[in-house]
């Protein structure tokens, strides 16, 4: 059994790989400029300074956040674009250039545009700053001639009108028939945030500018008790349903136990989480039975009984919201499982023994009926961390489903990010814990054999 799990735990590295990837990925994706918006966050002036010294504020924060670095190890494109597209740390204008090489073909040429643009955006005349730095995040042919028009006669527009004409004069597209990868080595912005993961660097939060693994290690053990105490409330009461419901098949007690479990896997768990906080929460009703918010503060010295009793306030609502759903679902399915074994000519052969009706369920039939119930396991998890991102909201709870809530809707995509590869590690325990529960449950799994259909 130790070997199987060890041998287990060695697919763990692998799958925490690649939601690293996910994660990164998912960085790398949303929306906005992330180094303008950790300077805000920062506290750093992003207007009323002058333009050389915004850029060179930028260019230091994109260097320390690893902006002014390759994305991966290696990078796969086409022979029009150089290997230090990266050095261009604006998204803006790195995808203006992008859009420029696409489409001219000639590297050396719109480089040299790209520089007569830098060179107009400090001009003195200001009508040629306020063009030049409007051309540096457009690529559409017209507006740029357009513009080009537009420009009073000087040194600056004449050499970047000239640069402008030699690049569309010089047009050539074959470079673009021809992939080139770079091989980029550990300097790129993926090895580095792989090296801050593993110093459990989940990097700063745009909105209150606290570390993400600070906020996480605050929100994490309150989610982890209030699925916890779900899924042992899933497990104690669906076990016994599920067998009894099996045991007196047909039965009024079956029919009664069949009719509430399709209603509750029915009713939205949200919808019902909403009624019952505006019902038993409120004094408008007349039933402000329960407290209204958070976890519930455990004065010190407390008694074992008293902080039982303020936590129990506090959780028995959302528990039960979270719980509800997966009961129905985990008692139907062990419900299936009971009734296909109850038909196994080892039970007929228990009962010939003298043995009763729930001797025969607990000691013969569940062991062997057990085997869905692992299988929901590695399921249950998951959706139960996903649930609680509303329940948690209604019941204003400050766990991570609320944390995940409050940065998604205040574009905090550092916490955003970092909680989709803590959900997901914790998603992949839940697997790894169903493969270990596979093995007790059914010993042909460790030797290496299917259970038979």
């Amino acid at each position: 059994m130790l070997a199987y799990g060890l041998r287990k735990l060695l697919y763990l590295p692998l799958g925490v790989l690649l939601l690293s990837l996910v994660s990164f990925a998912l960085t790398w994706l949303t929306p906005g400029d992330p180094v303008q918006q950790r300077m805000v966050a920062e506290g750093v002036r992003t207007s009323g300074v002058d333009l050389k010294t915004y850029e060179r504020e930028y260019r230091l924060l994109a260097s320390r956040l690893d902006y002014d670095l390759p994305l991966f190890y290696f990078t796969v494109t086409h022979a029009a674009l150089p290997d230090t597209l990266h050095r261009i740390v604006q998204a803006d204008r790195r995808q203006t250039v992008r859009r420029l090489a696409l489409r001219h073909g000639d590297w050396p040429r719109v480089q040299q545009y790209y520089r007569a643009l830098l060179g107009a955006r400090l001009a003195e005349e200001e009508a040629v700053q306020v063009t030049a730095r409007r051309l540096l995040t457009r690529a559409e042919r017209p507006y740029i001639e357009r513009q080009l028009r537009g420009l009073p006669d000087g040194e600056n527009t004449t050499e970047l009108r000239t640069a402008y004409q030699d690049m569309v004069r010089h047009t050539d597209r074959s470079s673009l028939l021809w992939p080139r990868i770079y091989w980029n080595g550990t300097e790129n912005r993926y090895h580095r945030y792989l090296l801050r993961l593993a110093d459990g660097d989940l990097g700063i939060s745009y909105a209150d500018r606290r570390p993400v693994a600070q906020k996480i290690a605050v929100a994490l053990p309150r989610t982890v008790l209030l699925n916890g105490l779900a899924l042992l409330v899933v497990y104690l009461l669906a076990i016994p349903l599920g067998l009894y419901m099996a045991h007196y098949h047909r039965s009024r007690f079956d029919r009664w136990a069949t009719g509430l479990t399709f209603l509750a896997f029915g009713l939205p768990a949200f919808w019902v989480a909403t009624l019952l906080a505006n019902f038993f929460t409120t004094p408008a009703y007349g039933m402000n039975w329960f407290p209204s918010m958070g976890f519930g503060e455990v004065p010190l010295g407390a008694g074992w009984w008293e902080a039982l009793s303020i936590r129990a306030s506090h959780l028995l609502l959302p528990v039960f919201c979270l719980a509800y759903p997966s009961l129905a679902y985990v008692s139907r399915h062990l419900r299936a499982s009971t009734l296909v074994e109850l038909e196994r000519p080892y039970v007929k052969t228990a009962r010939m023994k003298g043995m009763t009706g729930s001797q025969v369920l607990w000691r013969h039939v569940f062991r062997n009926a057990a085997f869905p119930l692992v299988t929901l396991l590695g399921g249950l998890l998951p959706g139960l961390l996903a649930g609680s991102v509303l329940i948690e909201q209604i019941f204003n709870l400050p766990g991570m489903g609320q944390l995940l809530y409050e940065a998604a809707t205040a574009r905090d995509w550092p916490v955003v990010t970092a909680l989709v590869l803590v959900n997901g590690v914790l998603t992949i325990l839940g697997l790894l814990l169903a493969d270990i529960g596979y093995a007790l449950v059914d010993p042909r799994v460790r030797l290496g054999k299917l259970p038979p259909r």
